[in-house]
């Protein structure tokens, strides 16, 4: 190149990367200009062998040189090697990441031909793409800038790699590694980026970094940890004091990135920190922001959410930024766009913008009276807290029938598990029927403030797809749908008599051959059920099912009450061909494989779909996708919807079983206290019934057999789940407290010898997610033992343990109702509700339980022990409370569920 002597050090930091430093190191041995590199080694004290690694490197190359230092953070380990560096220019290298062959020679003669400060070239994440912002500038060829004001968008690149810095210009400028802080890397990068006179583009990527899939790195757990808040502040006060040695174009490339790469902090603070750490931040803000124009804030902030912060720094309003929801709290209107109901001066206007809404129908029932339509859904506004009511009047408006009704925002408990926030952002609005005119209507959610009004479109959503389904009131028949926009409307007819029900007929066979010859999603089906359906009219087919592969519980013991004791001949169970329990129907008949033709058939005429877990994941055909077949075919076919559940609901889980994410027609409960709570905070009404479970009809207690059933529930952050095997656990299993607790309680050497003495095995029976993970912790010992499920059910373990040990699962109200003594193991209390995402409901082990809470596996060994030296025996506190629990016990609970079922009306077809 330019001559033999060393013309680049490239400087590396490692700590714990045994598993990966082999393949970095192996990459910058193969540049092509890799004799012309110093190559400077800096491990941070690593634990894990990667410094061995490190000095093997050294020593197979002369230009290597491999240093060592306590474990001093990443920024003290390339300032160490920075301070050695004696060559033209230097480069920095994550010892997780790789060049390609070519990286170091591209970037060494593009900031050698051009004489500039740094060469930057373009950078892949692997082993998926990531579309960085700073990435705009790319894809245009090889360039030189004159400075980063040719290409503003470089300065959220805040990190040292994929670059070439001139070591002189570095040193000149006194730019180094922030030590002790994160982000420390910003700290030299993005100074040297405004700084910088040339600046050489190399159209070629240069960098490969890897993104691990640990849960733990500083970028993933970014919005969580308090330190983040306050080193990035610092970043952003360090380079707020450049701005006196800019030009006005650098300094707004400046005030680009202040804005831009604070907001997600700015808007989070107070969330994590109490009012003397707030008031801090806010001080610091107030000073970074105050000469920043707040229409230049308002364009580089993401939305209006991030923009209240900011509100509140340039109006010195704390409160604003502490507790924003005390001081919004509502909207208004000005020329057709919304406004934060907040004062302001013109000036500020920007900030108050609303910058999106969005309106969600999830429901469309008839009310009790039956003479409304009453519709439900949730409203987002960006940038209004919605932990109170908002107080801005709402309102619907059908148009197309000149009527516009009254709004009343609702408290959601689904909503706000997700996000407090969200708490009051469901709305319901009541449409008489008699007022609605026939045709089709848009819904629009209108927005009644104090200077004018302005509305919004109402968008489907899933669960209103599944309530899309005709619905009849006198002559009037009403179904909701969606345009090609996914905009709700509402269809209506308003005709009589058998000449009424032609035109309607007439009016959807149209809409089926329209849809087939677009051959629009599902045109087959479609047509295969319209010219069917005179064949299957009047049949009433009820498919059940629970997962593909399983018949064990309560849609199993449903079916075989439906064909043995009624003995109903539209009643169908789907499984797998493949499935261990298709034995468990041998004789029942009606039993159609999954995925089969039958099976397909079957789910264009089926009145009442059945499952003891979600309808959607287990009971559609694999190659039928949910959300085009909700749009096409549900509200076609109509079916009712019935949840048996798969154990007693008793915490708030609301954000996945609320009525407005399932759009059940009939939730089965197995208590009263369940029935009450599941009617009011998921808001089915009458729709959640005490009917009992059915598989309590067969729960008989066979004990005697010295079996104790160890049986946890799972962790959805642990496992990728059965039933989106693409979603990846976003914590290892290995590390986890539920490992940590397992490997305790089975390695526990005093409860090894009890189970001898006594003469027990301990069963462990993992949930059907954490199968793949846990079962191979269970040691090899004649105390212990796997359930294997393909011969024993879940039930059968249950009714044959004498003790039973779980955490949070409701297999234990199965075990209460058995009259089987049972401990609560909470080993991971903290983690399981914090990262689980599980919200307390009104059952509380520690009061409500059937048997004593346990912290820890050593006092889970202890509560073994004394259940087995007194005989396992439930106390008699845990026994009374079992029977306030379930006020009823008997064996109709089967007879019941059928009975509710077939009580649901039918498609209006």
């Amino acid at each position: 190149m330019v001559d033999l002597a060393p013309q680049v050090t490239i400087i590396v930091p490692v700590y714990n990367v045994a598993d990966y430093l082999p393949e970095t190191l192996g990459s910058i041995a193969a540049q092509t200009v890799f004799s012309q590199c110093h190559v400077i080694l800096v491990d941070d004290g690593s634990t894990d062998g990667s410094d061995l690694l490190a000095k093997q490197f050294a020593t197979e190359h002369s230009n290597v040189t491999a240093l060592q230092q306590r474990n001093s953070g990443p920024g003290a380990a390339r300032n160490v090697a920075l301070d050695l560096a004696d060559t033209p220019y230097v480069a920095f290298v994550d010892s997780d990441d790789l060049l390609p062959p070519r990286a170091i020679e591209v970037l060494l003669k593009a900031i050698v031909t051009h004489k500039a400060s740094i060469a930057i070239g373009d950078m892949d994440t692997f082993p998926k793409p990531t579309a960085f912002l700073w990435k705009k500038p790319f894809g245009k060829g090889d360039r030189l800038l004159e400075t980063v004001v040719d290409a503003p968008d470089l300065i959220f690149d805040a990190g040292p790699c994929h670059k070439l810095y001139d070591l002189a210009q570095l040193r000149q400028h006194g730019l180094r590694f922030r030590e002790g802080v994160h982000f420390e890397d910003a700290f030299l990068a993005i100074p040297m980026l405004l700084k910088a006179e040339r600046i050489a583009l190399v159209d070629e990527v240069v960098y490969q970094y890897r993104r691990r899939d640990t849960g733990n790195s500083i970028m993933d757990n970014l919005f969580l940890r308090e330190q983040n808040y306050w080193d990035h502040l610092e970043l952003c006060e360090t380079l707020a004091s450049l701005r006196p040695e800019l030009d006005v174009f650098r300094r707004e490339v400046l005030e680009r990135f202040l804005v831009r790469s604070y907001q997600g902090f700015a808007m989070r603070a107070h969330t994590l920190f109490d009012d003397a750490a707030l008031w801090r931040i806010f001080e610091k803000c107030t000073q970074i922001y105050q000469d920043v124009d707040p229409a230049f804030i308002a364009r580089w902030s993401a939305d209006t959410r991030h923009r209240v912060a900011y509100l509140a720094f340039k109006t010195y309003d704390f409160d604003l930024f502490a507790r924003p929801w005390e001081r919004v709290h509502g909207v208004v209107a000005c020329g057709g766009e919304l406004h934060l109901d907040y004062p302001v001066t013109p000036a500020l206007l920007p900030l108050t913008r609303v910058s999106a809404v969005s309106v969600r129908l999830e429901q469309a029932r008839l009310t009790e009276s039956g003479d409304a339509l009453k519709l439900s859904g949730h409203v987002q506004i960006n940038g209004l807290p919605m932990h109170r009511p908002m107080r801005t009047p709402l309102g619907l408006r059908l148009r197309g029938s000149k009527l516009t009704v009254p709004a009343t925002l609702e408290r959601r408990s689904d909503l706000k598990s997700a996000d407090d926030s969200r708490e009051w952002s469901g709305f319901v609005a009541e449409v008489p029927v008699a007022q609605m005119r026939t045709g089709s209507h848009l819904l629009r959610l209108v927005f009644l403030t104090e200077t004018g009004q302005a509305s919004r479109q109402c968008l489907v959503s899933a669960a209103f797809l599944r309530d899309a389904v005709t619905k009849l009131v006198g002559d009037t028949r009403i179904l909701p749908g969606f345009d090609g926009r996914e905009n709700a409307n509402l269809l209506v007819q308003r005709a009589g008599g058998a000449e009424g029900r032609r035109r309607w007929r007439r009016m959807l066979v149209r809409k089926d051959l329209r849809h087939a010859l677009s051959r629009r999603p599902f045109w087959k089906q479609r047509l295969l059920r319209l010219i069917t359906e005179p064949l299957m009219r009047g049949r009433d087919i009820w498919l059940v099912g629970e997962r593909k592969d399983t018949a064990q519980d309560n849609s199993w013991h449903l079916f075989r009450h439906l064909r043995k004791v009624e003995r109903r001949r539209n009643a169908y169970y789907v499984i797998a061909s493949d499935s261990p329990d298709r034995e468990r129907l041998r004789g029942l008949g009606n039993v159609v494989t999954y995925d089969s033709f039958r099976h397909k058939f079957l789910m264009l005429h089926a009145t009442k779909l059945i499952n003891s877990y979600d309808i959607d994941s287990y009971m559609l055909p694999s190659s039928w996708e949910r959300g085009p077949y909700l749009k096409h075919l549900n509200w076609r076919i109509g079916p009712a919807r019935v949840f048996l559940q798969h154990g007693v609901t008793d915490k708030d889980v609301s954000g996945g079983l609320h009525r407005a994410k399932t759009g059940v027609d009939l939730f089965v409960a197995a208590a009263g206290q369940e029935a009450e709570y599941v009617s009011k905070q998921f808001d089915y009404g009458d729709a959640a019934q005490r009917l009992g479970f059915p598989r309590f009809d067969a729960l008989v207690p066979e004990r005697g057999g010295r079996r104790i059933l160890l049986m946890p529930t799972w962790r959805s952050y642990l496992v990728s789940p059965s039933y989106n095997p693409a979603l990846r656990p976003r914590f290892p299993f290995d590390t986890s407290g539920y490992a940590r607790f397992l490997s305790e309680l089975f390695g526990s050497e005093e409860l090894r010898l009890s189970l001898r003495r006594h003469g027990y095995t301990l069963e462990f029976l993992p949930h059907y997610e954490m199968r793949n993970v846990s079962t191979a912790m269970v040691p090899a010992d004649p105390s212990f033992s796997v359930v294997d499920q393909t011969q024993r059910s879940v039930q059968d373990a249950l009714r044959q343990c004498d003790l039973f040990i779980t955490d949070y699962s409701s297999t234990a109200f199965d075990v209460a109702y058995l009259g089987t003594p049972l401990i609560y193991a909470h080993f991971d209390k903290e983690e399981y509700f914090s990262i689980g995402g599980y919200r307390k409901g009104y059952f509380e082990h520690e009061n409500h339980g059937f048997g004593p809470v346990c912290a820890t596996a050593e006092e889970t060994v202890n509560a073994i022990v004394s259940y087995l030296e007194n005989g396992c025996v439930r106390e008699e506190e845990y026994s009374r409370r079992a029977a306030d629990f379930f006020a009823v016990q008997d064996r109709n609970n089967s007879q019941r569920v059928a009975a509710a079922i077939a009580a649901l009306p039918g498609p209006q077809r």
